[in-house]
């Protein structure tokens, strides 16, 4: 295989200075990611090993370099050998490391993980409760450090999430998706004017920060995902078992909400519908492995941020040059199970809290 950013003689020069063995080809490319340059390898040493490399690439919540890239790997670090979760730490030799001289594409290798993303078969045709909780444990979890502080909170310029901006660019910025798929934006404006009436139409990015920062104030503050989806998690294929989070890409410091309330959305969407029993039973686990009750705060904006997080996950789609799907059907699927929460409103609470 020989791609425009990485080729076979580049990765055989990699496996032969690290000591990873010999390359065997033909060389597997993922394409899940969106953002990342990801590929399966094969080597020979003298047995055959399975690596992924990842070439990052600059990515809307994060500034491409060595700081911020050291700022992911550490934490997925201590996430493996600390807190003992189902994360891909990087091989270490090679660490982080780039193609050629001057270039600030960094790559890193990660260890192959076998397992298989979620299940969709004739037995299994929704999403099951263990896959939920499975989720549900691990972001407890991770999120647990806020109470025990044992990975310091470490100052990083990666960008958090703008959902008053998010907001504002779904009202003002959509024109050829609006043109393209009325019905499908009549949909999403039903949710941005309807059920997020207390965040206000801003255009100005300095008001837009003081709003989010006043509405965030009061939100414990931790380290979060910010992307558990579907594509990024693999379960085992013989066991009732969560075998890997993966593409920490997008983590930063910012309101352990934010992490919960998508989690929660996109893991207790069933077909069309929301289920609130998974959402209960989510919530109630995830606070035992945090070790930390959610505060009223944070019950007082979970609905809100449901929405919030999958607006800013549809905005993304619209945005993207690239979908792993159809965008039209991505969008159908993020937007159901919150427009199946916004007709139970008012008794959204009274249902998922213990």
């Amino acid at each position: 295989m020989t791609d425009d950013i990485i080729n076979v003689h580049q990765l055989s020069l990699i496996l032969s200075k690290y000591s990873l063995g010999e390359l065997i080809v033909p060389i597997e490319r993922l394409t899940n990611g969106w953002t990342n340059l990801t590929i399966k390898i094969r080597t020979k040493s003298p047995h055959e090993n399975i690596y992924i490399l990842r070439k990052y690439l600059p990515g809307p919540l994060r500034k491409l370099s060595l700081e911020n890239i050291k700022f992911e790997l550490n934490f997925i670090a201590y996430l493996y050998n600390e807190l003992h979760l189902p994360v891909a730490p990087m091989i270490d030799p090679p660490g982080i490391f780039t193609l050629k001289d001057n270039d600030e594409n960094y790559c890193a290798i990660f260890p192959f993980i076998q397992g298989i993303k979620y299940l969709d078969t004739p037995k299994t045709p929704v999403r099951q409760l263990w896959q939920t909780l499975e989720i549900s444990r691990f972001l407890g979890r991770m999120h647990s450090n806020i109470k025990t502080h044992q990975f310091k909170l470490i100052s990083s310029n990666r960008c958090s999430i703008n959902f008053i901006n998010v907001k504002y660019k779904l009202v003002h910025s959509c024109e050829n998706f609006q043109n393209e798929y009325p019905d499908l934006y009549k949909r999403i404006r039903i949710i941005t004017d309807y059920h997020t009436q207390s965040i206000p139409l801003i255009s100005d990015k300095n008001q837009q920060e003081i709003f989010k920062e006043n509405l965030e104030k009061r939100l414990p503050i931790g380290y979060i995902h910010a992307d558990i989806h579907d594509d990024n998690v693999l379960f085992s294929e013989n066991d009732n078992k969560l075998v890997a989070i993966l593409d920490f890409d997008d983590m930063y410091i910012g309101p352990l909400l934010t992490d919960l309330s998508m989690t929660l959305c996109l893991w207790c969407g069933i077909g069309s519908e929301f289920n609130f029993d998974y959402a209960k039973e989510f919530l109630i686990l995830y606070q035992n492995e945090r070790q930390m009750l959610l505060t009223e705060d944070e019950w007082n904006l979970l609905e809100i941020y449901c929405y919030l997080t999958i607006l800013n996950q549809i905005l993304f789609v619209i945005e993207a040059e690239e979908c792993a799907k159809p965008a039209k059907d991505m969008i159908n699927e993020l937007l159901l199970p919150i427009e199946h929460i916004a007709k139970e409103k008012t008794m959204f609470l009274k249902k998922i809290r213990q």
